[in-house]
């Protein structure tokens, strides 16, 4: 029994270790404005060379950042989606791709650091993407059709390998189809602070993880869970 969707949870993306830098020049609230523009550039849209100038990463390292956070989003909308792929592995491939894609689409600004008694604060202002919300219908449309297909014995002729492909490479256009036409929602705040120790910064994991959880809206109404069965 081949299940093609089950229900949806909570969608958590990667995040990732944060360096502690050294602290330099005179305009310290820049300074700061600037590692959180570099720390966010390196994890969503793969922009390296800001976050090497400023943690001292190598280029490997730095891309090696980039890629790990796009791989655990493609395995997420994977695991999101009860999408299966075990007889054909290589379609991960186009989750990779899709996640770069959906990258790319980040809406965000960096605001000057500003002190607050004895910390600096980085306000980091948000648009959340909302192509799981507004590409939900489409998706439940194309599954109840899949299910159809099935019962219709459209696949009975199938390898699991071709049928796994068939289903995923649907779900991957209409996502893909989505991201190019993204649409955000209304722009939510997120207050870090920047973590001061001797002449290092950096801000927490958790800061990063409320940037990281507000990057992409998740909170869609699950359809019915379908299972379909190979004839």
């Amino acid at each position: 029994m081949a299940k093609l969707f089950k229900k949806l949870t909570i969608f958590t993306l990667c995040f990732s270790m944060l360096f502690s830098l050294t602290a330099c020049g005179t305009d310290v609230e820049k300074v700061y404005q600037s590692y959180i523009k570099s720390l966010i550039a390196i994890n969503y849209m793969g922009a390296t060379e800001d976050y090497i100038k400023a943690s001292g990463a190598t280029q490997e390292e730095a891309d090696n950042l980039y890629q790990a956070n796009v791989e655990y989003l493609a395995d997420n909308i994977i695991t999101y989606y009860g999408i299966t792929i075990t007889d054909a592995p290589e379609l991960r491939e186009d989750y990779i791709e899709l996640a770069r894609l959906i990258y790319s689409k980040c809406n965000y600004s960096v605001s000057k650091a500003r002190r607050d008694g004895s910390v600096y604060l980085v306000d980091v202002i948000i648009y959340p993407m909302n192509l799981f919300v507004q590409t939900s219908e489409q998706v439940s449309a194309y599954v109840d059709n899949f299910n159809q297909g099935v019962k219709d014995g459209v696949y009975n002729d199938y390898t699991l390998s071709q049928y796994e492909t068939e289903f995923s490479k649907g779900m991957v256009e209409i996502l893909s189809d989505g991201a190019l036409n993204m649409t955000y929602g209304e722009p939510v705040t997120i207050t870090v602070e920047i973590v001061e120790e001797g002449d290092t910064y950096c801000i927490s994991d958790r800061d990063f993880m409320r940037i990281d959880a507000a990057m992409i809206t998740s909170a869609v109404e699950p359809p019915e869970t379908t299972e379909t069965t190979e004839e």
